[in-house]
């Protein structure tokens, strides 16, 4: 894989330039040399995807995801490992966490995480997993509702803690008083999250 990343790479020192200002471009040309940039991705490994974030005074930052496909996992990190030094772009594995008071939309499904509940699992055989129960007011379980809880946690969690951390994820009708029996806001998500990863950490 280290070669068709130097391959990657090779091609990118070619657009880099292009890609820095591609807020200049006209849309059309915008558009023109993102495709470039996902061809010569899709080259290297068909499993990755790119998110080229907003230019700052620091330069820009390029994120290569798996899209929490965990197949993918090696080929985001050996890209971004191979990846020369270069004034001004930031390289980064997996999209990171963004904390909390987060909103995700999915499939014409919004949710807030400040306006839902968690319910924390961890189970005593697979200590090195957790399992996640989402719970709100007028929360109907379906595919695109459970996808989109599962993205906004994702988001605030990171790509890589919500893949190797999440083992079992599901959205449960909501009760009164449900905070007694042990949810939380899902804003204390990431808390939760730094929490068992230091725990594992230790074991190790």
């Amino acid at each position: 894989m280290e070669d068709k990343a130097n391959i990657f790479w090779e091609k990118f020192l070619e657009i880099k330039d292009i890609l820095m200002d591609i807020d200049s471009l006209d849309d059309a040309e915008a558009n023109k040399i993102l495709i470039q940039l996902d061809n010569n991705l899709k080259t290297y490994s068909s499993g990755i995807d790119f998110e080229l974030e907003d230019i700052t005074t620091e330069g820009r930052e390029l994120v290569f995801t798996a899209s929490g496909d965990e197949d993918y996992f090696e080929d985001v990190i050996v890209l971004v490992q191979t990846a020369p030094i270069m004034d001004f772009w930031k390289i980064t594995a997996f999209a990171q966490p963004k904390g909390k008071n987060q909103q995700m939309e999915f499939e014409n499904i919004k949710l807030a995480s400040n306006n839902l509940l968690f319910l924390p699992m961890d189970s005593e055989e697979i200590k090195d997993k957790i399992g996640v129960q989402i719970s709100a007011k007028g929360l109907n379980k379906n595919d695109n509702t459970l996808s989109c809880a599962y993205l906004l946690c994702e988001k605030m969690i990171g790509e890589y803690n919500a893949t190797i951390l999440i083992d079992y994820f599901d959205i449960v009708a909501y009760e009164d008083n449900m905070e007694n029996n042990g949810f939380l806001p899902l804003d204390y998500l990431p808390d939760y999250v730094e929490c068992k990863i230091e725990q594992i950490e230790a074991r190790n």
